[in-house]
């Protein structure tokens, strides 16, 4: 089993000696311990070495014997005589929402639970508890159903600690509350599991770890205990489960009562999450027909069948969210949800609240608890667009959350576990940032785990026209317009393009030709906008032989005609009025007039 010592390495700044009798260290009351057996000491402000002491059955460090002092990382456990201690750990030392309690799971071999003793519970015990459960299976948030059923089992069963557990959408648990604050429990995964394939409370004897902490040292001592594990279902869905700890065995009674209890309070506790859009649309992987972005996918692909943090940076209008999405949808994580929000947009004074959420009364208009996009995101993936944009004090924040896997809401104490995939992305050049001081080294490097950079539309020329396909198939029923495809000179037109706005002002471009175009079937060269037909110079593009840019001499007339030509198409579609022509322009009525004279234009041609 893992020891409850969650995170200790984190706080050292001296030696730490763990031993039998280790003075003034970590004590474990254990024969196959050494009286000195190891040392973690300090190698600086962030890390620490295991040493081991010459002890008579040997340190092992993530199931291999320790030959020499090796340096710790995150996750590593190290295995003490019967103890197994965690260095900063994973998701699965889970805290609970309320304060400082750990659920430890463990893969725990399933046992029956010793022959059961003790007294039913009292008729006034069964009648408080049943109350309690009719107003839990109404109450109007998950909090209040679990305070509820936390308060029936607490008058029923009388127990030593307990916990409710969530089942997130890729099969992990999560706590939702658990009591008292301080307590640690040691749980089975297949419990839980076994509970929630047949339907009914179980119980099984399982040890339990004792912390006994003084100004000194803490001890750690083994103490036998039982545990109750009764399923949660939503909608007929295994949902979560209660867990209850105390000293003694579970009698049948308690078994049916907990199994009531739990049947009736389910759909309060854990309530379906509410399904993201995305979710309910078939999977549709980005455009990717040129070598930069088959890359770009290459990447995204194999970055999904991970949990590391992904940045992916390329200029605004890339398809730096369509790449995320395909990394949620192509991983385990698919089944979650996928939340989306850019960094830059969100006014610094809702920042915080708008990333971590808030408790009722936090601040002037808190009328009610809100959670974060983190708390959101729980159990699925995280897109955090224009992460460069972040004010440094979110900054920090954001960086303790990657570590920490906590979320401290806005007038929060307590730490609410999340689990959550982040991807986060930028068109900013982030080292420059750092060196500017703007952005957090450390929050840099925790984010660029995995780097995927977009090429600017510009540069992958492949990409512009099946891209320009996609985007009518899907604009087209949305506005109600019909549209085949294009004509050969219109799709030259988006080929030569530039697009300094990328697949943003592409999007654009044929959403306006959607709304303006004439009966044809296909988009003709006259529906685009003069911008797409006679792109400006670039800086650097090829020069005539007198020095300017060889398309200087031709741009104002291909505007000029284009110009003319759209505003005989629309006086036409108009059938001669000049106020709805120039509604369609979008000039005013005057402007039409000078235009309609500055070309020598005939209403009547």
């Amino acid at each position: 089993m893992f020891g409850p010592c969650r995170g200790i390495a984190r706080e050292l700044d001296s030696p730490l000696t763990v031993g039998r009798a280790a003075e003034g260290g970590l004590q474990l009351p254990d024969d196959k311990v050494s009286r000195e057996h190891c040392v973690i000491e300090p190698i600086g402000p962030a890390g620490h070495v295991l040493r081991d002491l010459g002890s008579r059955n040997g340190t092992w460090l993530n199931g291999q014997l320790l030959q020499e002092a090796t340096r710790l990382r995150p996750g590593d456990h190290l295995s003490v005589g019967e103890s197994v201690l965690v260095y900063e750990p994973s998701f699965d030392a889970l805290r609970a929402r309320d304060g400082e309690s750990t659920l430890i799971l463990t893969r725990t071999r399933t046992r029956p639970d010793a022959p059961r003793s003790g007294t039913p519970p009292s008729p006034d015990a069964l009648a408080r508890a049943g109350e309690l459960a009719l107003r839990a299976a109404t109450a109007s948030s998950p909090e209040e159903a679990a305070g509820l059923v936390l308060e029936a089992l607490h008058s029923a069963l009388h127990p030593s600690a307990l916990t409710v557990l969530r089942l997130a959408p890729n099969g992990t648990l999560h706590p939702l509350l658990a009591r008292p604050v301080g307590a640690h429990l040691t749980l089975s995964r297949e419990m839980v599991e076994q509970a929630l394939k047949l339907g009914r409370a179980l119980a099984m004897p399982e040890a339990q770890a004792r912390p006994e902490t003084d100004k000194l040292m803490t001890r750690v001592r083994q103490g036998d205990a039982h545990v109750l594990y009764a399923p949660l279902y939503t909608g007929g869905i295994p949902a979560g489960a209660l867990c209850i700890l105390r000293e003694t065995s579970f009698t049948d009674e308690e078994l049916a009562l907990t199994g009531a209890l739990a049947g009736a309070a389910g759909p309060s506790l854990c309530p379906p999450p509410k399904a993201p859009a995305v979710s309910t649309l078939t999977y549709l992987p980005p455009v990717a027909e040129s070598a930069s972005m088959r890359e770009a996918m290459r990447l995204a692909t194999a970055a999904a069948q991970v949990q590391s943090t992904v940045l992916i940076t390329g200029e605004s209008g890339t398809g730096k969210e369509e790449v995320a999405r395909a990394i949620h949808a192509l991983g385990a994580r698919s089944r979650g949800p996928f939340i989306a929000v850019n960094c830059g947009a969100i006014p610094a004074e809702l920042a915080e609240s708008e990333l971590f959420g808030h408790e009722k009364g936090a601040f002037a208009g808190a009328t009610s608890a809100r959670a974060g996009v983190f708390e959101q995101a729980d159990g699925g993936t995280l897109f955090l667009d224009e992460v460069g944009d972040l004010p440094a004090a979110l900054q920090v924040r954001l960086l303790r959350v990657l570590q920490d896997r906590l979320v401290h809401r806005v007038g929060g104490n307590a730490g609410i576990p999340v689990d959550v995939r982040v991807v986060a992305a930028t068109h900013r050049n982030l080292i420059e940032a750092v060196r500017a001081l703007s952005f957090r080294e450390d929050l840099y490097w925790r984010l660029n785990v995995v780097r995927i950079h977009l090429a600017p539309l510009r540069d992958r020329p492949e990409d512009i026209l099946p891209l320009a396909e996609r985007i009518l198939a899907r604009m087209g029923p949305q506005l109600g317009r019909r549209a085949e495809g294009f004509t050969e000179e219109a799709r030259a037109a988006l080929r030569a393009c530039p697009w300094p706005g990328n697949a943003r002002q592409l999007a654009n471009a044929i959403e306006r030709a959607l709304v303006l175009k004439g009966p044809d079937e296909l988009i003709t060269l006259l529906d685009l906008p003069p911008e797409v037909v006679a792109p400006a110079p670039r800086p650097g593009a090829p020069a005539s032989g007198n020095g300017m840019p060889a398309t200087e001499l031709t741009l104002a007339e291909v505007v000029r005609t284009v110009e003319r030509e759209h505003i005989v198409l629309a006086l036409k579609r108009a059938k001669g009025v000049k106020s709805a022509a120039a509604e369609a322009l979008g000039i005013s009525l005057p402007a039409l007039g000078q235009k309609i004279d500055e070309y020598g234009i005939n209403l009547f041609e």
